[in-house]
């Protein structure tokens, strides 16, 4: 009994810790999209203001991976948290669109050294607790970052200005620090007594664990689903059934309530069913859901639509999130390549999106993804290493991990 409690305060706090951490990041996101058009930023720089940040994720995940398991989470969070803190008090000096492109590629430089720590200790803590919370870090993380974070960014700067907003993110930023210390394990190595020379001559076994590249695969379908989707269905909603901006933009919304919710509940689903069906089901559903949108005869299709994909994508991220955490491997790496895949999923995929739809028309945008999703099938049908049901701890270890998850 003592170790449950141990282990839901401990999720408790990694659900307060996300929610905190993704409302940062919407506030600055908010108030970044702001502050580029008061500078009369083109739209060619608002597209690029909005993939810097991504590229340098994308660029910094695998050697921040590496030095978490070399030196800890800890410590990368803390300067990751510090540095970004520093950055965010600059923005107000950015009294041009360049400037400002600057300052957003050096906080997306900064994100890894947050993002990947947080990671890597909830892959662990899915480890020994099993896959019925293992949603709960990124629904805590969307719930802030896609719901909270906006609200408040749009809040503050039409009371107090852009300038009172990015201070307001930093010392959010800030904040996080001093909450590093119960998430995270102690600042020493992270379990690895390998240099870390050594630990760059081992990554390249990760890029052979058959385990570990399925899943991160499949995530990286399920993220360029999730991209094309924002990308694309507003575009969709106003020219082909004429909705208005504001109706439209609430399919976004809608779609990302719904993914939140699946990542709360269906945790007990996936132990019920087992990885390897629960994949089938959530690729028969998204593919379902896919269909829908692609159908343009009437508005319901394109609210079913949304409503399957929610629920399918959502089911992807648990039982990916939890094939991860279960696999023998140092997290930090794990961590980093998962987040690797990820990445290079939100940015490929609306490109597909937008040249099917160039190139075939509208209803082609979501169609095209069918193919991925059925090769993904007879991948998982004819995996060798997916089990039957979610491994979970015995008894002893359980007691054991949940005092040292607490320590």
């Amino acid at each position: 009994m003592k170790e449950k409690i141990l282990r839901n305060k401990l999720l408790l706090q990694f659900m307060v810790f996300s929610v905190l951490g993704g409302a940062g990041m919407g506030v600055a996101q908010m108030a970044i999209t702001l502050y580029a058009v008061e500078l009369g930023a083109t739209a060619a720089q608002i597209g690029l203001i909005g993939g810097v940040q991504g590229i340098g994720l994308l660029l910094t995940v695998l050697p921040i991976g590496l030095l978490v398991d070399h030196v800890g989470p800890r410590r990368v969070f803390v300067f990751g948290a510090m540095a970004s803190a520093l950055i965010y008090l600059l923005f107000p000096l950015a009294r041009s669109s360049d400037n400002l492109i600057w300052f957003v590629a050096l906080v997306g430089f900064f994100t890894a050294f947050r993002f990947i720590p947080m990671t890597t200790a909830f892959l662990e803590f899915v480890r020994h607790a099993g896959s019925k919370k293992a949603g709960w870090q990124r629904g805590s993380l969307s719930f802030g970052l896609v719901l909270l974070g906006p609200l408040c960014g749009a809040s503050i700067s039409s009371y107090w200005g852009l300038n009172i907003t990015f201070y307001v993110v930093s010392a959010a930023v800030l904040l996080l620090v001093f909450g590093a210390p119960v998430i995270f394990p102690e600042t020493e190595r992270s379990g690895s007594s390998t240099t870390l020379s050594e630990n760059l001559a081992n990554l390249k076994l990760f890029f052979r664990d058959r385990n570990i590249l399925e899943a991160s695969g499949a995530e990286a379908l399920a993220l360029s689903t999730f991209s094309c989707f924002n990308a694309f269905i507003v575009v969709i909603a106003i020219r082909v059934f004429h909705f208005t901006v504001q109706a439209s933009s609430l399919f976004v919304s809608f779609e990302g309530v719904v993914f939140i919710a699946t990542l709360f509940t269906f945790g007990r689903v996936l132990e019920k069913l087992g990885q390897r069906h629960f994949y089938l089901v959530s690729i028969a559903i998204v593919i379902a859901g896919l269909s829908l949108l692609s159908c343009m005869l009437h508005p319901v299709f394109l609210i079913a639509g949304t409503l399957l994909i929610g629920i399918g994508l959502g089911m992807f991220n648990l039982v990916n999130v939890t094939r991860v955490a279960n696999a023998n491997t140092e997290k930090g790496k794990s961590a980093a390549l998962f987040s690797m895949f990820t990445m290079l999923g939100a940015i490929i995929g609306p490109v597909i999106g937008g040249v099917a739809g160039e190139l075939l028309g509208s209803w082609s945008v979501f169609l095209i993804f069918i193919p991925l999703y059925l090769l993904l099938a007879l991948v998982i049908q004819f995996s060798s290493e997916l089990n039957g049901s979610v491994e979970i701890l015995d008894e002893g270890e359980e007691q054991n991990s949940a005092i040292a998850l607490n320590s």
